[in-house]
């Protein structure tokens, strides 16, 4: 396998992931009309065909040591479930957050879900206390307020919107802009979806770490591999959910799929191959952290400044919230609430009991 083994390389590693993370989504809103729930078809078959292609050349390339075929030989079947069930709850989490998208800014849905995501993971850390209870605590609430305080800003937003008859930044899929539309019903969907995205979310980390853990769990590309299959596999079991209870809209038929345009295809397979390549990219660096002494603090804001990076892409780049700077100020507000409970969790993690 080929793993870092330097600081340069793990933190370019933790770049990756970064990077892939918190911009696969603007491939989903660039996308246009292109239904989210077609687009996802095409993002669980990059994410699928990836982690194949990941396993097959980086977690084969060095034939001297431990490759992942030599690891899934020795691993355990407990903890390839694991890997699967992170795969499928990862899959359902990222659904949930791609319909949220679909009604919301990105700005928005994402730091909702990311935000919830950790203060779920809060709890995971506190049986048993896996740091500092009092920060762990601390930063968990101060997540929720920012998430409390990013969907009231967007549903005031929302609601001043309607009332002026103007389209929300974020375009609903299959509606043009400029035409009146009461968006106070899809801004709540949205946000629903979003946190119970969060939920899942936060139940991803704790699952693919008892995959890992003692002398038969799984390493970077086998668990990649288990997870990016997961994924695919189970979007023939949620898709059809999605299909007949869309988030806004007419229930979308699969023969809809074949009338998209190669572009729209490719925009969803390059967002899941792009997820898929920063989850890995995350993976690989999978107990080498402390060996080569990289600051817990440096670590915990690359993996999870995600939905920070892509709240900046929605406001930066798609410019959403423009015009309006009172709920521009309170969404800066928000992630700067965001910033300061994920940094409280990660001084935590390096501090007090369990460490």
């Amino acid at each position: 396998m080929i793993l870092p083994s330097t600081y340069s390389g793990a933190i370019l590693c933790l770049v990756v992931s970064l990077l892939c993370l918190g911009s696969w989504a603007n491939l989903l809103k660039a996308s246009g009309k292109w239904r989210y729930e077609l687009f996802y078809l095409d993002f669980s078959l990059g994410a699928g065909l990836l982690a194949i292609l990941a396993a097959t050349t980086l977690g084969s390339l060095n034939s001297k040591e431990l490759t992942f075929q030599d690891n899934l030989l020795i691993a355990g079947y407990r903890k390839m479930a694991y890997a699967a069930a992170a795969g499928a709850v990862a899959n359902a989490a990222n659904l949930l957050l791609a319909g949220a998208i679909s009604v919301l800014p990105l700005s928005v849905a994402y730091p909702i879900a990311g935000g919830v995501g950790l203060a779920v993971g809060v709890v995971w850390m506190l049986f048993p206390p896996q740091g500092n209870v009092a920060l762990l605590v601390g930063g968990g609430l101060v997540l929720l307020v920012a998430v409390a305080v990013g969907a009231i800003t967007y549903g005031a937003y929302a609601r001043n919107r309607a009332n002026t008859g103007k389209m929300p930044v974020s375009n609903p899929r299959g509606l043009s802009r400029g035409s009146p539309t009461r968006s106070k019903p899809g801004s709540d969907s949205g946000i629903a979806l979003s946190l119970i995205s969060g939920v899942a979310l936060g139940m991803v980390p704790p699952l693919l770490s008892l995959s890992r853990t003692d002398q038969d769990g799984l390493a970077a590309y086998s668990a990649g591999l288990i997870f990016g299959l997961a994924l695919l596999g189970s979007t023939v079991l949620f898709a059809p959910f999605f299909f007949a209870f869309p988030v806004r809209g007419e229930p979308v038929h699969v023969a809809e799929y074949l009338k998209g345009s190669k572009i729209q295809h490719l925009s969803g397979f390059l967002a899941g191959a792009l997820w898929i390549a920063g989850s890995i990219a995350g993976f690989t660096t999978w107990g080498t952290l402390s060996a080569i002494q990289i600051h817990d603090q440096l670590s915990a804001a690359l993996v999870d400044g995600a939905p920070i990076l892509a709240a900046l892409w929605g406001l930066l780049v798609w410019r959403e919230f423009r015009g309006n700077g009172r709920e521009l100020a309170r969404m800066a507000a928000t992630l700067i609430l965001w910033v300061a409970g994920a940094s409280l969790l990660a001084i935590a993690t390096s501090s007090g009991p369990g460490k």
